[in-house]
């Protein structure tokens, strides 16, 4: 269940306080019967690839992407300004739900990753690499503002539905007293394509982990690059 929502990047952490909230106990004479089961197609009940990289040519970003999660005060931290990071209890590239990235529009004196979102163009193409052998190509369809209490979670902290890219950052006016922007820009894109990433190395041939195939390279076989048009 999904209460109020605060983001606050460019201060060095996202606030989520009260996104989650304990669920109801359900007390049940028959354990066989579950009058609430999970949805079938939900992102929290499958399994989920983090995704390694973004790369928003006409924004200028180019940046690795790190899995997030809340801290002991229920807050979320945001990387610094070499990367971006990805909420990994929401939903992944491929999967239903929103899949969540956020990063800096600026940190200590640095610019983020994210410092030109607020430019992004419905239209605009960028590409997420999957982390699975994949390259998967999003199209923005919406760009727009909130203010920091005022983030709809039913559409940004999903995971069920059609699959969404968010993009969040900071942005609007700047309040000197808490050293913090008074609103988020957010950036929905939707999947229109996917690649086959040439450069991938699936893990389990990658045994002490230097980025190459270990054993005999004859011994894999290597896909030809295919593109796939989404939707």
């Amino acid at each position: 269940m999904v209460a109020g929502v605060v983001v606050a990047i460019g201060a060095g952490v996202m606030a989520l306080r009260d996104y989650i909230e304990e669920p109801p106990v359900v007390l049940s004479t028959d354990s066989a019967v579950d009058d609430n089961p999970p949805d079938p197609l939900d992102a929290s009940q499958m399994q989920r690839v983090a995704p390694l990289a973004i790369r928003y040519d006409r924004l200028r970003i180019d940046d690795p992407i790190v899995p997030v999660g809340l801290d002991e005060d229920g807050e979320l931290e945001v990387p610094d300004e070499t990367e971006v990071g990805w909420w990994e209890f929401g939903s992944a590239p491929g999967l239903p739900g929103a899949t969540v990235m956020a990063a800096h529009v600026s940190w200590n004196d640095h610019i983020g990753p994210f410092h030109q979102l607020g430019n992004a163009e419905i239209g605009d193409r960028f590409d997420v690499d999957t982390g699975d052998g994949f390259i998967r190509t999003y199209q923005v369809v919406e760009r727009t503002m909130y203010g920091k209490s005022e983030l709809p979670a039913e559409r940004i902290w999903r995971t069920v539905g059609p699959e969404t890219l968010v993009l969040v950052t900071c942005g609007g006016s700047f309040n000197p007293q808490i050293h913090r922007y008074r609103h988020n820009i957010v950036v929905y894109a939707i999947p229109v394509a996917q690649t086959v990433n040439e450069d991938w190395i699936d893990p389990a041939l990658d045994v002490d982990g230097d980025g190459e195939v270990d054993g005999d390279p004859d011994d894999v076989s290597a896909d030809g690059v295919a593109s796939t048009e989404l939707g």
